[in-house]
């Protein structure tokens, strides 16, 4: 079982309870029709992990170009997100190469395997030219992973409050989210949140 998994099952899978409600919410955001992308993202997720699996496996360093190659199915090439696989998954060497770790992976993995696609907040503003990979969605995320969560989620330090902002509205310190490039059938990431991010570092660092 991967370690994610094991993680998973130790802070405890979301509540039935928790997921009726999720669905029973926000019935106004008919334009995101959150069975379907569900699917989308589940599909998404599975390659994902596949990719990830198929990297930790490498012999031998990669170039920046190779690492975006060997994601380019699941991750915006030049993204942010493509900049987050670089910092969290990989060491540099000294050759200016990359080589694979593991880093926060089993924390990371599990939140997204109990995420749920609870909504879209629009196309993200992006500022930044050099991340500039064309319109992506934000992606808002439901995480249901235990207490530990909860604790993090429904504290006022960390957002402002907790709530799912209205359809196709952007709104900060308010729900985790990923970018998503959404034009194709199949997804893939283009960056992961501050908000969503800063739960897995608390997960992370609560584990450990």
């Amino acid at each position: 079982m991967p370690l994610w998994r094991r993680w998973l099952a130790w802070l405890g899978f979301v509540s039935l309870a928790c997921l009726g409600g999720l669905w029973s919410a926000n019935a106004m955001a008919q334009d995101f029709n959150r069975a379907a992308e569900l699917v989308r993202y589940r599909a998404w997720f599975q390659n994902f992990t596949q990719d990830l699996d198929v990297f930790a496996a490498t012999r031998g360093p990669l170039t920046e170009a190779q690492l975006d190659e060997r994601f380019a199915r699941t991750v915006v090439p030049g993204s942010r997100a493509a900049s987050f696989i670089r910092q969290t998954f990989t060491r540099r060497g000294d050759d200016g190469l990359y080589y694979p770790q593991a880093g926060s992976r089993a924390v990371f993995m599990g939140v997204l395997a109990s995420a749920i696609p609870a909504g879209q907040g629009g196309v993200y503003p992006e500022t930044t030219a050099a991340v500039d990979v064309g319109d992506l969605t934000v992606w808002y995320l439901h995480v249901d992973v235990g207490d530990m969560a909860n604790t993090y989620l429904l504290s006022p330090d960390h957002f402002k409050p907790y709530r799912l902002p209205p359809p196709g509205k952007l709104e900060r310190d308010a729900y985790p989210f990923l970018l998503m490039d959404t034009r194709d059938k199949a997804l893939r990431l283009g960056g992961i949140s501050s908000e969503l991010w800063g739960l897995i570092v608390y997960l992370h660092n609560a584990a450990h």
